[in-house]
């Protein structure tokens, strides 16, 4: 794992480590498990439950998806049961006017599969806690190339709550686009060494416009583009998924292709996968000549 530790206000740091979506997994048996891949955020749409059965290691085969289950998502005042999608087997749907409340402990349950084929009926649960985002001031742009790299750095202008420990990750959109649509291109963050200290232009995700070999990206800024900083507040248990993914990782193939044999997730059972609860906030810059200037400073 790798961790950048930079120093804000006085002798504050905070810590980012970054982490990959990309995972092992060396299967101790060939026992098929349930894979769960499930986000609930406190945003205003639909969100997804995907259920599969693990895959044999480095097989090429997408995972089979998981078809006709119960899928029920909790608070602690209703319920719903979600539907399957007509068009995408193994896809369960958060409709948008299941709102996410904060301070709610939401549980995920899963019932009526048979995924070892024994007979048996099994049952799956798990749950966790939508906390309130903390909110983006501004975000900035600066240019670096002290790395190898030549990439803008991302800025970050925030509060953190003094009153709770808190676990942040952050993405980053260019033109409305996700670039790090892979964990192993967010940061992600523990609140330890700066709990309820001032967050001023720390630098929480990049984009690359030339790779340290000299090969260029397909991003590359032009005046007009934006540039949207994604700030989650998500969960300890989720943080410490991450890490121990990153510990776990050494050969890289797709997320949930298959279990990683010791990551722990939070689904019951001997499941594989996480159920993912957070809040988000964004803030947007539009680049202009002067920020696209720093190129030549």
């Amino acid at each position: 794992m790798r961790s950048i530790i930079i120093n804000i206000l006085l002798l504050v740091c905070v810590v980012f480590v970054s982490c990959t979506e990309e995972i092992t997994m060396d299967l101790k048996s060939g026992e098929p498990v349930l894979v769960v891949d499930a986000a609930f955020t406190d945003e205003v749409r639909d969100h997804e439950v995907i259920l599969s059965v693990s895959s044999e290691f480095f097989s090429n085969v997408p995972n089979p998806p998981v078809s006709g289950a119960t899928v029920i998502l909790r608070d602690e005042m209703k319920q719903l049961e979600l539907d399957e999608d007509a068009g995408r087997p193994g896809f369960y749907i958060i409709p948008a006017d299941f709102r996410g409340i904060y301070g709610q402990v939401y549980t995920l349950d899963i019932s009526g599969v048979d995924i070892d084929g024994d007979g048996v009926v099994e049952s799956y649960s798990a749950s966790n806690v939508l906390y309130e985002p903390t909110k983006i001031d501004k975000i900035s742009l600066s240019w670096d190339v002290a790395h190898g790299d030549k990439n803008w750095n991302v800025l970050l202008y925030s509060k953190d709550n003094p009153d709770k420990e808190d676990f942040y990750a952050f993405s980053v959109y260019l033109n409305n686009e996700l670039i790090s649509d892979k964990i192993s291109e967010l940061e992600y963050a523990w609140d330890r060494y700066f709990n309820g200290n001032d967050v001023n232009g720390v630098s929480v995700q990049q984009i690359i416009e030339e790779e340290s070999d000299g090969e260029e990206t397909e991003y590359h800024l032009k005046e007009g583009d934006w540039v949207k900083l994604e700030m989650q507040t998500i969960n300890k248990d989720y943080y410490h998924f991450i890490d121990a993914v990153q510990e776990e990782t050494g050969i890289q193939v797709p997320l949930f292709s298959g279990p990683p044999a010791n990551v722990p997730g939070n689904i019951s059972n001997g499941a594989k996968g996480f159920f993912r609860v957070y809040s988000v906030d964004r803030d947007s810059i539009r680049v202009t000549k002067e920020i696209l200037d720093l190129r030549d400073e």
